[in-house]
């Protein structure tokens, strides 16, 4: 089976068989992106796709016919639900929460064994609280490190950046607009750590951590906690849904 991300950044996918990972993708979307991909699916034996997206239209009107060619009908995309393998979505509206956290969720709460905070670092970061019962708390979205706060603005662009709730920080947002986290004044190198640290005490002291995406070093770094690195957490994600 071929399962996929579609991330902000970079489109990443593995060929996985009875749980063994036989090749590997990834790619920035350039002008051949979608070329590169299909090349890479001509090379390997699957005959099923699974994947989650946060593409924007553009992108994923590019990624829909390169998958329809090489599988038909056998692909299956996943995104977020109220409630999936015992997983409690926190968020009011549960559409809302990012595929891409949602899957990160679902994995983590196969891997960890009780309380854990996601971290996902990436174009955008963000911070999910799991009980180990599975109920979501919320989290928050940060800036990424090298992501400046008018890129931020532009990868969610269907955001209303004036909207009241933005500005309440004391707790892990249950809407989109509830968990951005967009400080001015500071960078979420600084801001990261602080909330990790508040909220843990706060809602998940004994939480381990989780992290995956393109700059966890990084995080890892920052944070004076043990840690655990998984870089392709939201494949796994994906990969426990088409296996349920």
């Amino acid at each position: 089976m071929i399962l996929l991300d579609g991330g902000n950044s970079r489109l990443k996918a593995q060929h996985c068989e009875d749980g063994s990972i036989q090749a590997s993708f990834a790619t920035r979307y350039d002008q051949r992106w979608p070329l590169k991909l299909a090349a890479w699916l001509g090379r390997v034996d699957s005959r099923r796709a699974a994947y989650c997206s946060v593409l924007d239209a553009e992108r994923q009107t590019r990624l829909e016919p390169v998958l329809a060619d090489r599988f038909g009908a056998a692909v299956e995309r996943f995104v977020s639900e109220p409630e999936a393998l015992g997983v409690v979505n926190g968020y009011a509206d549960a559409a809302r929460l990012g595929d891409d956290r949602w899957m990160a969720l679902l994995a983590a709460a196969g891997i960890a064994g009780g309380d854990v905070i996601v971290i996902d670092a990436g174009s955008a970061i963000t911070l999910d609280l799991l009980r180990a019962d599975g109920r979501h708390l919320g989290g928050a979205i940060l800036p990424g490190f090298s992501t400046s706060p008018e890129r931020f603005r532009e990868i969610f662009a269907y955001i209303d950046f004036d909207h009241p709730d933005i500005a309440a920080v004391d707790r892990p947002g249950g809407s989109t607009e509830a968990a951005i986290q967009l400080d001015y004044g500071r960078s979420s190198l600084e801001r990261l750590p602080e909330l990790v640290n508040r909220w843990r005490n706060a809602y998940l002291p004994d939480a381990s951590l989780v992290l995956t995406g393109g700059d966890a070093e990084k995080v890892q770094r920052q944070l004076d906690l043990s840690t655990r690195q998984l870089p392709d957490l939201v494949l796994r994600g994906v990969d426990r849904m088409a296996r349920a």
